[in-house]
């Protein structure tokens, strides 16, 4: 379970968490501007596909974090949600809380959604919702830069494929992939181990170079891992060795396996992340086979 509580008191936290929510989820967002308790309120359009006439709906967000006191949201807590839609041109309203609504509050959005004169669907976001919606292959990402603490411990999920997983654990992303078989529980511990290995390699070379574990290949015909590794160096400076080196931070054991690549990035890029998926998604027919990526 996530801890709401690693999220910044003044509620700023709960309100980039969400924005970056819903950018995942392929939504136009926007600030527009400060709400009445001083926090900012968010703008997304929703966008519905059709092949005849397609549709939108612009929704009004409000963050309320209440996850330090614990207390539910009342309505002493919002504004009038239909002046403040019309305000915006919105015909959407969603609060989002690191809590829950009171029973008050959760009629009083029902309410408005069933008056056809207010032409505003109103609805919540409880802390409930908000895990069940990061924990996803593509979202769990989010939920590791904004709950640190939370998210140490193993996420896996499975996939159209029996031997294939997504995992997520001490802030790495990555898949798993069997040669055979349909059970990888045994050899977390393997997989621990390499992460705490990662780890220590890191600790060796210069700031801003890291390694990445991108995904494990198991043999399970013959004992032996595959691990892929990414070392990320920064634009403008040098890597710290040829990639065809790299094997010398890590285990050298018959059933060790690896597969470097050195990547340059630029940290100022909007178009960076250290885990973004151009770094798997060209990869997953050799990440499935155990081959060499090209």
């Amino acid at each position: 379970m996530l801890n709401f509580k690693e999220l910044s008191i003044d509620g700023q936290d709960l309100e980039l968490l969400v924005r970056e929510i819903l950018f995942g989820l392929g939504h136009r967002v926007y600030w527009s501007g400060k709400g009445p308790d001083a926090g900012k309120d968010l703008i997304f359009t929703e966008n519905f596909k059709s092949d005849f006439v397609p549709a939108s709906r612009k929704w009004l967000v409000q963050c309320k974090h209440k996850a330090i006191s614990g207390n539910s949201v009342g309505n002493g807590d919002l504004d009038d949600i239909v002046d403040s839609c019309a305000q915006h041109e919105c015909n959407g309203y969603l609060l989002v809380t690191s809590t829950y609504p009171s029973a008050a509050v959760s009629q009083r959005l029902e309410d408005i959604t069933n008056n056809p004169r207010n032409d505003v669907t109103a609805t919540y976001w409880d802390y409930v919702k908000i895990e069940q919606v990061l924990s996803s292959p593509d979202l769990w990402s989010i939920a590791q830069r904004f709950f640190p603490g939370s998210t140490e411990k193993w996420k896996i999920y499975a996939t159209t494929s029996p031997n294939t997983w997504i995992a997520n654990y001490s802030g790495y992303y990555f898949h798993i992939n069997n040669r055979i078989g349909s059970e990888y529980r045994f050899y977390l511990p393997d997989i621990e181990n390499k992460i705490e290995e990662i780890n220590r390699a890191i600790d060796t070379i210069p700031e801003n170079h890291f390694f990445r574990l991108r995904s494990v290949y198991y043999d399970d015909k013959h004992g032996t891992f595959t691990w892929y590794i990414d070392y990320m160096y920064p634009h403008g400076e040098k890597p710290i060795t040829e990639h065809m080196a790299l094997e010398m931070f890590f285990d050298d054991d018959w059933n060790q396996h690896y597969d470097f690549k050195s990547i340059k990035y630029s940290g100022s890029s909007d178009h960076y992340d250290k885990d973004h998926y151009d770094f798997y998604d060209p990869h997953v027919g050799q990440f499935l086979l155990g081959m060499r990526r090209y």
